[in-house]
């Protein structure tokens, strides 16, 4: 009797950890059909346990966003080995102390909407708008908080490169309709678990299910590819300039430098020259006339303080002429709350900068209209949207990524892709660590450079007008099925008539 006990206490803890950390692994991985899946039947599986959906929630932001110890160490920032420790793992946790409660909340709505004991006594139609109505919550939250810094990166983005067929429908419902699909097969999982566990029919509800995902997995991989051309080769320049190094460089390095990459893009007769965030130093100016046009990401001062920017240089300048103003900043990493500033600068070699305009839209005379992304502004799919509805044909999405590993690296391209195929829109990115690159308007990946290492290379983007519907409508259907949902949910739960018993049992 006390070893059972032992092994409820054991379950009731293990597997709801097991699923946050098998959802964390597949996030931006190859290994999305193996592991979210099972995470998400998890997670259905244990919605009414306040306790294992912290515990999902905690587990899942613990592991897909560990690259956060990376910031370790901050002595070249002036903080000692320990606080360095202390405060990169204080940043790890807290943020995993955060998805830990937004999925205990996610779980409390569940608990009021759905009564697990009836799940298998509900009829079709009701049950569907309850998981419906569930998964949309949780899709438009990742929204909602895609508009604020406090977010990185979600299930929607996270499903590429592991299953690039169903991220296709991003075209229609974006990287937040994309989690609602998921969240869905996660619960089918779990249906089929539960009619099995207790001997009821499943076979209906397994072809079902399986066909849906079969149609759905054919809608995202119908497309229209652009033909592509050649009528606009742009140099990439992967600097390979660590930041814990790069006070180190003085002008005339980087001045050195800027010619052999313009010269190089030149011998490749690029028509412009792409470097990554932050390459230039402040009040940085050329002492030689650019020989090409160049967006090169850089700081620049402003009556309201410094900017973090991508300057253009026009053929003869040596100083930039026009700019684009990074909006959405790190936190603590380049934005900190004002009543801290007296204590510190920041996590940043720059100290604090100050956010420019929301707006992505960027026309320079000498290319079509650009969306342009600087950074962590690759988690705001609303602005990208925006900047596309102006006129823009092409992102430019620009860096710096380092000291991070890999796996940022990888989300980071995960974002770019979606961006991408939710705006059907080529997508450079460029930054100095890696990933450097081009990514087509579906989302493949065309070209990536090796990562730390230095490059200069030219790709050919295609500059396009298409919109999709996603990008003319984009969350608003959502919202709108979602109200729709909250409607037909409290008719249900207010109506006379009792929903006919044991129907699902069925299908």
């Amino acid at each position: 009797m006390l070893i059972n006990t032992q092994n409820t206490k054991f379950n009731k803890y293990f597997y709801p950890c097991l699923g946050g950390i098998f959802g964390g692994i597949a996030t931006s991985t190859h290994f999305w059909l193996l592991f979210m899946p099972l995470s998400l039947f998890i997670l259905w599986s244990r919605s009414d346990k306040k306790l294992a959906n912290f515990l999902w929630g905690f587990f899942f932001i613990l592991v897909s966003h560990s690259w956060l110890y990376e910031l370790h160490p901050l002595t070249w920032l002036g903080f000692s080995w320990i606080s360095s420790l202390i405060i990169s793992l204080s940043i790890l946790l807290g943020c995993s102390l955060i998805g830990g409660i937004l999925v205990y909340l996610w779980g409390l709505l569940g608990d009021r909407i759905i009564q697990k004991k009836d799940i298998l006594n509900m009829n079709f139609l009701t049950l569907t708008i309850k998981v419906l109505l569930l998964s949309f919550a949780w899709g438009l939250g990742e929204f909602i908080l895609s508009q604020t810094p406090l977010f990185w990166i979600g299930l929607g983005e996270g499903i590429i490169p592991g299953d690039l067929y169903l991220a296709g429908l991003a075209r229609w419902i974006g990287a937040s309709g994309l989690c609602v699909v998921q969240l869905i097969i996660g619960f089918w999982i779990y249906l089929i678990y539960e009619k099995l566990k207790r001997k009821y029919h499943f076979k209906k509800t397994f072809l079902f299910g399986l066909l849906i995902i079969i149609i759905l997995h054919f809608l995202g991989g119908l497309t229209n590819p652009i033909s592509r051309n050649n009528n606009y080769p742009v140099a990439l320049w992967q600097t390979n300039m660590p930041t814990r190094e790069k006070t180190k460089f003085k002008n005339q390095f980087i001045n050195d430098k800027l010619i052999s990459a313009q010269k190089i893009a030149l011998s490749n007769n690029a028509k412009l020259l792409i470097t990554p965030e932050g390459t230039l130093n402040n009040n940085f100016n050329l002492n030689f006339k650019s020989k090409i046009r160049m967006l090169a990401g850089g700081f620049r001062n402003s009556k309201n303080g410094l900017r973090s920017s991508l300057l253009g240089y026009q053929i003869g300048d040596k100083t930039y002429s026009s700019f684009i103003d990074k909006h959405r900043l790190v936190p603590l990493g380049e934005k900190i709350p004002g009543f801290l500033n007296i204590f510190s600068r920041g996590l940043s070699a720059v100290g604090g900068i100050q956010p420019g305009s929301n707006s992505r839209f960027f026309k320079w005379e000498f290319t079509q209209p650009l969306a342009i992304v600087i950074c962590y502004e690759i988690t705001d799919g609303f602005k990208i949207r925006n900047a596309i509805n102006s006129g823009a044909e092409l992102i430019i999405s620009v860096a710096n990524l380092d000291p991070y590993p890999t796996k940022l690296h990888n989300q980071f391209l995960s974002l770019a892709r979606i961006r991408s195929i939710e705006n059907k829109k080529d997508n450079i990115i460029v930054s100095n660590t890696g990933p450097s690159g081009l990514i087509s308007e579906v989302g493949r990946v065309i070209k990536t450079f090796d990562p730390n290492t230095e490059q200069n290379d030219v790709v050919n983007p295609n500059f396009s007008t298409e919109k999709t519907f996603y990008t003319i409508y984009g969350e608003r259907p959502l919202f709108l099925l979602f109200l729709f949902l909250v409607g037909l949910n409290f008719y249900l739960e207010n109506s006379q008539i009792s929903p006919p018993p044991n129907k699902i049992s069925s299908l």
